[in-house]
């Protein structure tokens, strides 16, 4: 006891030093060192620690009663973030982090533009009692507030601000445009309650009808792994089109609150027709509650928008964007999924194809893919990627009822089996599988149609006879994608035949194209689309291998286009042997390409569309319209209900005659020289005699280009003149309006040329114009 009594003294001293520290501790936390405040001598805040602020209240004077909104920061979650949640008229929801991440940096390098002295800093005069806007931060031990008063008089649109403690200052227009958020702009825009990743299933009625959608247990990726719910008239457990369901989930996600609305406002948007709308939201967590929203009716004062009330698990009401109803009101039958193979390309690991004992074996490695059977090697990449696109590509006309009867179909037992094995990127749930195993079970051919179940969801698709060659096992699929292989120069001469018309093009010495077949007025051939027909025909590369021989299939029997080329041998290439030809027939559509084979009896393959868009034109030149501007001497433009305008040219220039408006006259004379130097066709569209839809008895513009009297010119090299157009005259006639290969353009036909042509709109609308613009102008 006498020792205790010896040290109480300095026991004593001991725990008052240790107190002392810990108060000076916490008051020293909220005080400003003198580094800090010299950093931040020009700031409004004088101390600004951002992982201690803990709370913010922003309070907005109004006409009624203030609007605040109290933000809070939470604990830190298991994304290692501290999310803040706000609070408004007693209702507490997630904060917009975004805008409070503005406000907040706003509030750490808010400058002042200069300090009002005490004695002119009149808080009333000011308009700072009360204020128009108040920010109160909590940081720490530290309580800061910020009051945002009147209009000062410098600079433009600059307002007074005081700062608790440190006395009123002057800050520009653009920094109280930035503190001035109303506060429900801090509440999250999100409106939806669950992720896509945390819903177990969906269900969409009004708009479309009732549509009910489960996840389904094969796992994949957003929309790859949705099914029809139990009951669905489509079929239940029906596989679900990841891309259909992937444009409702993406509208869920651009789901976002432009406007918040009050429930009345909601209300009354809704009350004429209800909702057009309304979405189910079933998450998997077993003790969430659902979310339901419903979709429609106008919004307030925002066009293009609609208005959503969202009724679970929380209510708001609020203004969205009117384009997220598109894919919500879609009909169940656009959800049904036709194709049989759901995975994608880039996820699918192995194929094996297998009927009787012949099979088809492989593998993905990376990038590249290796064939295990019937033998082991690897295969070329584009090869082995044709191989799973054309199996891919594979689509179902229609999925039969449930009840149908499998071995009526074809399908007892199966002609072939398929096996498809992906690896999905990501699973929605734990314990979903890694790998996605999808089988397909091939029946037997029946009048022309073939049908195929899906074992993942049990559903039986009807094919086209000719698509199920991709399915079965052939070797057929392996070979190089290269079908033809030669040079543009080797090809001497092209005969395109299709029912009704035969074309035939011979290489001249110097390397331009002849027309031979047909024969007609004013008709030559187009040297680059010969060229260019001549290059896709010696580059030609099948879309996919089909099958190893056509018998009367794929429309091969009677080709709807047939492409020869007559191959001109050289010593180089081929040591001097004869010409060979090579030949492409064309037969029944596939897709956007064509089913074809070169040569009389070749395996068939899927010809590229760009074979046939090229072959299947008429190769004649385009340029028969086209007019240089130093070979016009006149031209006479006569609208099929107007007046002639006459443009003349002159050593001055292209005019109007008799123009009463010299300067629009003048634009449209320049305008007509233009449009006929660039008045190049987009193609031939007819031989002979024009049709009644080419409209052009009458046509709709009528021009007549009178050519001028060549000049002298100065001799060539070796004293010979070079050749110039002959004096006279033609005519052009502009017809009907329509579309030709994607472009719009205008019938048109020249004299003396035997063909009608397709003119882009674009080209000849300067002269339609021009023959407005000079009638308008005064023409006598």
């Amino acid at each position: 006891m006498r020792p205790l009594r010896r040290h109480a003294t300095t026991l004593i001293l001991v725990v008052l030093a240790a107190a002392a520290a810990v108060v000076l501790l916490v008051l020293d936390r909220g005080a400003v060192s003198t580094d800090e405040a010299e950093r931040r001598k020009k700031h409004l805040f004088e101390a600004w620690r951002p992982d201690e602020i803990t709370e913010v209240t922003v309070t907005l004077a109004s006409p009624g009663a203030p609007q605040t909104a109290r933000l809070t920061r939470g604990e830190v979650n298991d994304a290692g973030q501290r999310p803040w949640s706000v609070e408004i008229d007693g209702h507490r929801y997630p904060a917009d982090e975004p805008a409070v991440d503005q406000l907040l940096g706003t509030l750490e390098f808010a400058t002042a533009e200069r300090r009002v002295p005490a004695e002119a800093s009149d808080p009333a005069a000011l308009g700072l009692a009360p204020p128009r806007l108040s920010i109160a931060v909590a940081m720490g031990p530290r309580r800061d507030r910020l009051l945002l008063g009147g209009s000062a008089p410098t600079p433009p649109g600059a307002v007074y601000a005081e700062v608790a403690g440190r006395g009123v200052f002057v800050i520009t227009k653009q920094l109280a445009a930035a503190l001035d958020v109303p506060p429900d702009r801090l509440r999250s825009r999100s409106f939806v309650p669950y992720l896509a990743a945390e819903l177990a299933g969906l269900t969409l009625e009004g708009e479309g009808g009732a549509r009910r959608f489960s996840r389904a247990p094969w796992g994949g990726g957003r929309g790859a792994g949705f099914r029809f719910a139990e009951g669905s008239p489509e079929g239940s457990g029906v596989r679900v089109s990841a891309p259909a369901i992937d444009g409702v989930l993406s509208a869920l996600g651009r789901l976002q609150a432009e406007e918040f609305l009050s429930e009345e406002e909601a209300r009354q948007a809704l009350a004429s027709d209800g909702p057009r709308v309304t979405l189910t939201l079933l998450p998997s967590d077993p003790s969430a509650r659902p979310g339901v929203i419903d979709l429609g009716g106008d919004c307030p004062d925002r066009p293009d928008h609609v208005v959503a009330v969202r009724r679970e698990p929380t209510r708001a009401a609020a203004c969205v964007p009117a384009s997220v109803l598109e894919p919500l009101t879609e009909g169940a039958s656009r959800f049904v999924d036709l194709a049989l193979v759901g995975a994608p390309l880039d996820e699918v690991a192995e194929v094996k194809l297998a009927a009787g004992e012949r099979s088809l074996e492989l593998a993905r490695a990376g990038s590249e893919w290796h064939l295990r059977a019937p033998e082991d090697r690897p295969v070329p990449t584009e090869t082995g990627r044709a191989l799973v696109q054309a199996i891919l590509d594979v689509r179902a006309t229609r999925l039969l009822p449930s009840a149908s009867d499998p071995g009526a179909l074809g399908l007892v037992p199966p002609r072939a089996t398929l096996r498809v094995l992906s690896t999905p990127p990501e699973s929605p749930g734990e314990g979903e599988p890694r790998e996605r195993v999808e089988t397909l079970e091939i029946g037997a051919e029946q009048e022309g149609v073939v049908r195929v179940r899906r074992l993942e969801d049990g559903a039986i698709a009807e094919i086209p006879a000719p698509a199920a060659g991709a399915l079965l096992p052939s070797e057929v699929s392996l070979r190089s994608m290269q079908v033809l292989d030669f040079a543009r120069d080797q090809v001497s001469a092209l005969r395109v035949e299709r029912p009704g018309l035969v074309q035939r093009l011979r290489r001249t010495g110097d390397g331009a194209w002849e027309l031979l077949e047909p024969r007609g007025e004013g008709l030559a051939a187009d040297d680059a689309l010969a060229d260019e027909l001549a290059d896709l025909l010696g580059g030609l590369k099948a879309e996919r291998w089909v099958a190893a021989d056509a018998g009367q299939g794929y429309g091969l029997g009677a080709p709807r286009l047939v492409v020869e080329a007559e191959l001109a041998s050289t010593p180089e290439r081929d040591g001097g042997a004869a010409a060979r030809p090579a030949r492409v027939e064309l037969g029944a559509l596939a897709g956007a390409g064509s089913f074809a084979r070169a040569g009389k009896g070749g395996p068939v393959f899927v010809a590229p569309p760009a074979l046939e868009a090229a072959a299947g034109r008429l190769l004649l030149r385009r340029d028969v319209f086209v007019v240089a501007p130093q070979e016009i001497a006149r031209v006479t433009l006569v609208p099929v209900d107007g007046k002639p305008v006459v443009v003349e040219a002159s050593p001055g220039g292209f005019a109007v005659a008799g123009a009463g408006d010299q300067a629009s006259a003048t634009a449209a004379a320049a305008g007509v020289r233009d449009a006929l130097a660039d008045l190049r066709a987009e193609g031939a569209v007819a031989l002979g005699k024009p049709e009644k839809h080419h409209g052009l008895s009458p046509p709709r513009l009528r021009i007549t280009v009178d050519l001028a009297r060549p000049q002298a010119a100065p001799a060539g090299e070796g004293g010979a003149t070079p050749p110039r157009r002959a004096p006279g005259s033609f005519t052009i006639a502009i017809g009907a309006g329509d579309a030709f290969r994607g472009t719009n353009v205008f019938y048109a036909r020249r004299d003396g040329v035997d063909a009608v042509y397709a003119i882009a709109q674009s080209r000849v609308r300067p002269l339609l114009e021009a023959a407005g613009v000079a009638g308008a102008a005064g023409v006598r």
